[in-house]
């Protein structure tokens, strides 16, 4: 499986998008497992695709797995094995996700060559949601909530932006009640 890999959506885009639940994930990482490799982006299954008439080679079947699903992390602790969807705000969806997550990391064959250890599905968030957080622990997933440093970058970029525009005052609401171009 080699070392643990660099997403390339780990830094902005053209855009200037900034892959803010890569970031959330990646310092939480370091901090809650320091020296233990994250695998970003981790293929889940088996490959299901097939070629008529080619043989598929190791190489090909790996190239392949770039169409599977994938979890947002992967960490092999000495005692479980972490399956970590990471979202930036709470979202039941993620719970989803990491059950679906769950279902299919046996079936890996990256997976099935690191020693057996327990699999602990986790939604890690950078807030928190008592009613997220129930739901999610009443179906056996666990939650973390970690709240970077940079949260309110975040929260000023992102979350609180469109309520923002929409304030009268700020550059980008109407003045006289008409909506903009840029209006939703």
């Amino acid at each position: 499986m080699g070392a643990a890999t660099i997403s390339p959506v780990a830094v902005p885009t053209a855009t200037g998008r900034r892959p803010w639940s890569t970031m959330l994930l990646r310092e939480w990482a370091a901090a809650a497992y320091p020296g233990l490799p994250l695998y970003e982006q981790y293929r889940l299954g088996p490959t299901h695709a097939s070629l008529v008439g080619v043989t598929v080679t190791p190489g090909m079947e790996a190239a392949l797995r770039v169409l599977n699903w994938y979890a947002d992390g992967v960490i092999y602790a000495p005692n479980e094995t972490l399956l970590i969807e990471a979202k930036m705000k709470p979202n039941p969806s993620a719970v989803g996700q990491a059950l679906f997550y769950l279902r299919l990391l046996p079936s890996t064959p990256q997976h099935n060559s690191k020693p057996y250890a327990p699999i602990a599905p986790v939604v890690l968030f950078a807030e928190s949601d008592p009613t997220v957080t129930m739901f999610a622990r009443s179906l056996g997933v666990r939650v973390i909530t970690y709240t970077p440093r940079w949260v309110e970058d975040y929260l000023n970029q992102v979350q609180l932006r469109p309520r923002q525009r929409s304030r009268p005052g700020t550059p980008d609401a109407p003045t006289d009640g008409a909506p903009t171009e840029n209006a939703s």
